[in-house]
């Protein structure tokens, strides 16, 4: 029976699309399919995040193992297509894919070109204008409800990961209070190396998310803060146009700080005077959070591995 192998290469830094791959390996387990993560001796396992995948570290891999391959992973993508087993590029991000990746996909001959799965329409959308005859898949990316909940009693405090805009942060941080000094003693919860369990933690506690994605596929962690019921505001990162609504958040144009500074305090407007408007946001966030769950990954993910390679699963299953 063929195994499914998704190959990894965490770095022990905090990194959504390493979650994801994680997170695919052990739903496949418990689905019945026989999937581990592969590493090499240079990778750090993330300490951030729970997880039951089993791993392996440079391994032989077997003549009839089907490997995934992560899209920012050049060097391992040109292995692979030199490879004569089955391979599946597992597409994470169009724009670091786009960047550093598609000279590398070049190698790839016609009769031999992988299958794809993207983590959402947009994601998807980049593969086919790129690849219009490759098969693709979509399992989309989640805010798992299992750990992303809200709390019963809520902090004034802006959540925040400045990651992936730290100069970004810093501008709004420092202008809120100028631009708005009704807001000026707004607490605030920085997200940066911490575990998952205390993003979500401090999620459910925090009335407001202050979003600073950028090249997202998707974008996840503005999702798990709706799940968690905070009210949202700053920028979609682009893949964020896909769940982004004036209903569920204060969304503004890509770079506009000012812009951000006021949907944020937009957003702590709402959370003061509270009301029945700021339910309908929280509602329409818990909404829009339960449209990317779990439970739809773990279907999709079922569905889509049943057409890849339904030999890889146990009969019992």
């Amino acid at each position: 029976m063929p195994r499914i192998v998704y190959v990894t290469y965490p770095t022990g830094a905090v990194a959504g699309g390493q979650k994801v791959i994680f997170r695919h390996v052990e739903a496949l387990r418990e689905l019945g399919f026989d999937a581990i993560a592969w590493t090499n001796k240079a990778a750090r396992l993330p300490e951030w995040l729970a997880f039951a995948a089993p791993v392996e570290v440079e391994t032989a891999f077997r003549p009839d193992d089907i490997l995934v391959i992560p899209s920012d992973a050049p060097n391992a993508i040109r292995a692979a297509s030199r490879d004569t087993r089955r391979i599946v590029i597992f597409e994470q991000n169009q724009f670091s894919f786009a960047a550093i990746a598609l000279e590398a996909m070049d190698g790839f001959p016609p009769e031999r070109f992988p299958a794809f799965i993207a983590v959402g329409a947009a994601n998807a959308g980049t593969i086919r204008r790129l690849y219009p005859g490759a098969r693709l898949e979509i399992v989309p990316c989640f805010a798992d409800e299992r750990v992303f909940q809200p709390g019963e009693a809520k902090l004034s405090q802006v959540a925040f990961s400045p990651r992936k805009r730290v100069s970004e942060a810093k501008i709004i941080r420092n202008l809120l209070p100028r631009y708005h000094p009704r807001h000026a003693g707004l607490g605030w919860a920085e997200l940066s190396g911490v575990p998952e369990a205390t993003v979500a933690e401090t999620m459910a506690r925090s009335t407001l998310f202050l979003s600073l994605s950028r090249f997202e596929s998707v974008g996840m962690t503005p999702l798990e803060a709706m799940a968690c019921g905070c009210i949202c505001a700053g920028f979609t990162g682009v893949g964020g146009r896909e769940f982004a609504t004036r209903e569920n958040g204060f969304w503004v144009e890509e770079d506009d700080c000012e812009a951000a500074v006021d949907a944020l305090a937009q957003a702590a407007d709402l959370v003061r005077t509270g009301g029945p408007a700021l339910r309908r946001m929280q509602e329409a966030g818990f909404e829009t959070a339960r449209g990317w769950s779990y439970a739809s990954f773990r279907t999709a993910l079922e569905d889509v591995w049943m057409r890849l390679a339904p030999e890889a699963r146990t009969p019992a299953s």
